[in-house]
């Protein structure tokens, strides 16, 4: 019944929108694969290969204590009977979001930068310098402890307010700004929806095996 009901809102809804419209006017590119959590977007810009990489399950990050829950009463019998759905009326709309961005120019080490946003607001967490590429956007376990391994950089905050703003506005100068980590937002719930509906599926299809 869930796999009813989920394939039909997906037939209704279909693909929003506002992906192609995001795509349009930031030249982004979106790169994801059903199962699969991770999501990267790429552009060029000028020399630069940007790649910006999230995982759907940001989405856990939504602190909601009173997500739905079943309230049931006692049957004459001592059963317990389902009663209603008590529904949170207050699910934030925004949630924080960890992701990365990647630098690439040719000839010299990539900038690989480690961000966060909350509330529209970008935070620069770690900027680090990598050898190339494959070693910044890699998804493989083993790039990813080398990344691990390399010098963070400075601590942000502590760096001069002339730096800080320079940094900002390279970012915005690459549409990494409000616009984006909202269309993240809308893109990770658009496929968490899709991801869940794949997750219904194999499940049935492990029980009727």
């Amino acid at each position: 019944e869930e796999i009813e009901y989920e394939s039909k809102q997906a037939a209704e809804e279909g693909e929003p929108e506002f992906i192609q419209a995001f795509a349009e006017k930031t030249g982004f590119k979106l790169k994801t694969k059903l199962g699969e959590s991770k999501v990267a977007m790429t552009k060029q810009y000028g020399t630069e290969s940007i790649t910006v990489s999230f995982d759907v399950s940001e989405i856990l990050n939504i602190d909601d204590p009173i997500a739905d829950i079943s309230v049931y009463r006692e049957s004459e019998q001592g059963d317990a009977v389902k009663e209603a759905e008590k529904k949170s009326e207050d699910t934030p709309e925004d949630f924080p979001i960890f992701f990365t961005a990647t630098f690439a120019k040719p000839g010299v080490p990539v900038l690989y930068m480690e961000l966060e946003s909350e509330d529209g607001i970008i935070g620069v967490d770690h900027m680090k310098f990598l050898p190339n590429e494959e070693a910044a956007t890699s998804v493989a376990l083993e790039k990813d402890w080398a990344r691990k391994q390399v010098y963070c950089g400075p601590i942000f905050g502590q760096l001069s307010d002339d730096l800080k703003e320079n940094v900002d506005e390279f970012l915005a100068e690459r549409s990494i700004d409000t616009a984006l980590t909202l269309f993240m937002q809308d893109f990770i719930e658009y496929k968490e929806q899709g991801e869940y509906l794949n997750w219904l599926k194999k499940f049935k299809t492990f029980i009727d095996a």
